[in-house]
């Protein structure tokens, strides 16, 4: 006997039916291996840092790692220390950047950086963020970034900060291609009620290859001012038409070049 219509529909509607759940479980496996990576990657910043700076004390609040991905195979960390410093001086740390294997959390290339950034007394390590956007400086290296920030301040005289660093891997090294281009310089002035602000803020993207191999960095940079005023009862703002300008960063000799304007300083 041929199989009736009703029994075929069946059949179908089974067969797709186990399908889709096949998809659906494998999408959400896919969804949370980073996740699962994450949380596995967060184990192994203490041993990290036990193994790189044995018997000093790492800043966890601030510590963090990702998959790159780029290359789920590697992992990126960041290990800040606070240095002591003397009452009147400012506050330092450093931090040691690292790239690791994801599956087993060896490290396979690192780098340690002192005085990577220092505020006031008045002022806070805002933590790091790794940057992994696609920053391929040559047809075979791709960079990934890490941005550090501090803020703080009186209300009559607050600031912020952020840098932008970019890596590559270079044997068990890493070498630091952009050091610590200023992204975000803001400052704020608050008159009673009412906070007046201005802002340096710069973006990085990809140009045409330069001359030694690595493309040229543009940097679009866009400066803003807002005036608040109190008028009767309310605070009365006026933002300045954006100053912005592009500036174009060459790679010679091993690194890229930052205007001193722009380049954070020791």
């Amino acid at each position: 006997m041929f199989p009736t219509y009703y029994s075929l529909l069946g059949k179908f509607t089974k067969t797709i039916g186990k399908a889709m759940i096949k998809r659906a479980v494998t999408c959400v496996v896919a969804a949370l291996a980073p996740l699962i990576a994450h949380a596995g990657c967060s184990e192994n910043l203490q041993n990290w840092f036990a193994r790189l700076h044995p018997g000093q004390a790492l800043d966890a609040a601030h510590a963090v790692c990702k998959v790159w991905p780029a290359n789920n195979a590697l992992t990126i960390g960041v290990l800040p220390l606070e240095q002591k410093s003397s009452s009147d001086g400012p506050n330092v740390v450093d931090i040691e950047v690292l790239v690791a294997d994801t599956a087993t959390g060896a490290i396979v290339a690192h780098r340690f950086q002192r005085s990577a950034i220092h505020y006031g007394e008045d002022h806070y390590f805002d933590g790091v963020e790794i940057d992994t956007a696609r920053y391929q400086l040559t047809s075979t290296q791709r960079a990934f970034g890490v941005r550090l920030k501090s803020s703080g301040g009186p209300p009559a005289d607050m600031s912020g900060i952020a840098t932008l660093s970019l890596y590559l891997i270079d044997g068990q090294h890493l070498h630091p291609v952009l050091d610590r281009l200023i992204v975000s310089d803001w400052t704020g002035d608050r008159d009673g009620p009412c906070t007046s602000t201005s802002e340096t803020s710069r973006t990085l993207a990809l140009g045409p290859v330069g001359t030694q191999g690595y493309a040229v960095l543009q940097v679009a940079e866009k400066y803003v001012e807002s005036e608040s005023r109190l008028e009767v009862d309310t605070c009365s703002g006026h933002t300045s038409p954006a100053q912005r300008r592009n500036v174009m960063l060459d790679y010679r000799d091993g690194t890229y070049r930052i205007p001193d304007a722009m380049r954070y300083a020791d």
